[in-house]
């Protein structure tokens, strides 16, 4: 949670629902009486893209008459007890900030209507997924969360996994909340809830589903068996510029908007959200509100995780290198903005399919104009964390797909080597770099074995697996652009690159 703001207007009005009135007159309110709305969701776990997204989402949905679909949201780690808490003291109210290059507008999202905090209580949370009127259980816990290694498996020694099929009944983790709720409803008679699944994840659906299931089965064959024939996992693509909240947000909405919000969340004035219409027990209206229902989500999902996700990581790493510490500003500069159009182009578009409805060339073109958009200024920073989580869903299956067909991985190669450079955790003024990532130590130590040499670091066989790093084709541009990185520095190899 951001730290208690000390420049908040003294006409600012605490949000709760007591206030939402005075608060209408400075920014949209639920039009719907939150007394009157049951939770159907339960969602884990409570953040910034959750709020700015589904949960906004949700909100039309009963704005729009629905009054069994709102949200309780759980809070999964012990550090979430303080934004869980802050939500619970406005009566898990928040302000959305959205931004453009015109102007800001500010909407109180009341979707929300419980919070809760797993680790203090696990039993609550499970007695909670025993409420029959709860139809959806679904997930925003980053690539991390989900446990599984470069195969897509399950990894059974995660401390979180390992404790969790030992202490079922005192979870952990995501998928160990699934699997017990699951057992119990099993257990008692009741059908399930449906499993949706929000990241940024290939086939997040289908992976879900896979992971609950050989979770399961180290349980009872049995329970995974009853998953596998009555549970859905409905695909999912999500879209929506969320960057972290700060002190400068909340005061923000404190003076612009007259609302003491401890924790509101930004975001650009784009959302996009493509669900497979497959679920267990019902749904709320979501085409209504602007979800696009389809079959297939595959083709939109490769889409949107190649070409934003995967160019957000590869700027991230060269801006970084090149001194930039915002998006935006590092957009600004015509040798990183034609630097990530020349990554999507050349490296990724080939390995997008056919999307229904969307043209490449206008969706490349928005991408570039929402990155660049100065109002949400996200951090460079942000956008290379977890690396080791991202960059095999967005950017080593373009690399796979260019190598099988004969296309560029130029550009690709130098995002890697960018990657591997900040790896060392120093910059190029030899200042310290925070690497933030599941595997930080592995890699830090993996990069100075030999910061010139990537052998160590694709030697990680749960990040690279066993056919890149042997891939002739690959391991040469891969070792140009390392070289080029350290000899040259990261500005002069950019411009060579793209001359």
């Amino acid at each position: 949670m951001t730290a208690q703001p000390k420049k908040i207007s003294e006409n600012s009005i605490k949000l709760c629902n007591a206030n939402l009135k005075h608060i209408s007159q400075t920014a949209e309110v639920p039009q719907y009486d939150r007394d009157t709305i049951t939770c159907g969701i339960v969602h884990m776990s409570v953040g910034g893209f959750h709020r700015s997204h589904q949960a906004l989402y949700i909100d039309d949905a009963l704005n729009s008459g629905a009054t069994n679909w709102a949200i309780c949201g759980v809070g999964l780690l012990p550090q979430d007890k303080d934004n869980i808490q802050a939500l619970a003291d406005q009566d898990g109210l928040y302000t959305v900030l959205e931004r453009n290059a015109e102007a800001d507008t500010a909407r109180v999202i009341g979707a929300m209507k419980e919070v809760m905090h797993a680790p203090s209580n696990p039993q609550a949370i499970l007695d909670r997924l025993m409420d029959p009127a709860i139809k959806i259980l679904s997930l925003t816990i980053t690539e991390k969360g989900y446990c599984y290694d470069t195969d897509g498996n399950l990894e059974q020694n995660n401390p979180a996994v390992k404790h969790d099929l030992g202490n079922l009944a005192s979870p952990q983790s995501a998928l160990g909340y699934v699997v017990s709720a699951l057992a119990n409803r099993k257990e008692k008679g009741m059908p399930p809830f449906t499993v949706m699944s929000c990241d940024n994840l290939p086939g997040n659906g289908h992976l879900t589903e896979s992971l609950v299931l050989q979770f399961a089965e180290l349980v009872n064959s049995e329970l995974a068996g009853w998953i596998k024939e009555n549970v859905s996992f409905p695909n999912a693509m999500v879209d929506r510029i969320t960057p972290v909240t700060t002190d400068k947000i909340v005061e923000i909405v404190g003076n612009q908007f007259l609302i003491n919000d401890a924790w509101p969340v930004v975001c650009e004035d784009f959302k996009q959200w493509v669900l497979e219409d497959k679920f267990s027990d019902g749904r709320p209206d979501l085409d209504k509100v602007g979800v696009q229902l389809v079959a297939d989500v595959d083709p939109y999902e490769k889409m949107k995780v190649r070409l934003l996700n995967g160019s957000h990581s590869a700027l991230s790493y060269i801006s970084y290198l090149m001194g930039y510490r915002e998006v935006d500003t590092a957009m600004a500069d015509p040798l990183i903005a034609k630097f990530v159009r020349s990554y999507m182009d050349h490296d990724v578009t080939p390995s997008v399919p056919s999307v229904p409805g969307i043209e490449l060339g206008p969706y490349k073109d928005k991408l570039i104009e929402r990155f660049s958009n100065p109002a949400v200024s996200d951090q460079v920073q942000r956008l290379a964390e977890d690396g080791s989580a991202k960059i095999p869903n967005s950017i080593l299956p373009c690399i796979a797909h260019q190598l099988e067909n004969g296309g560029s991985i130029k550009f690709a190669a130098l995002a890697l080597a960018g990657w591997f450079r900040y790896l060392t955790a120093v910059d190029e003024d030899l200042k310290p770099i925070e690497i933030k990532d599941p595997r930080a130590e592995q890699l830090i130590s993996a990069m100075k074995l030999d910061s010139r040499d990537p052998t160590h670091i694709l030697g990680i066989f749960e990040i690279f697996g066993t056919k890149l790093p042997i891939n002739t084709e690959f391991l040469a541009e891969l070792n140009a652009a390392m070289k080029s990185l350290h000899e040259k520095g990261t500005k002069a190899t950019v411009e060579a690159y793209l001359s």
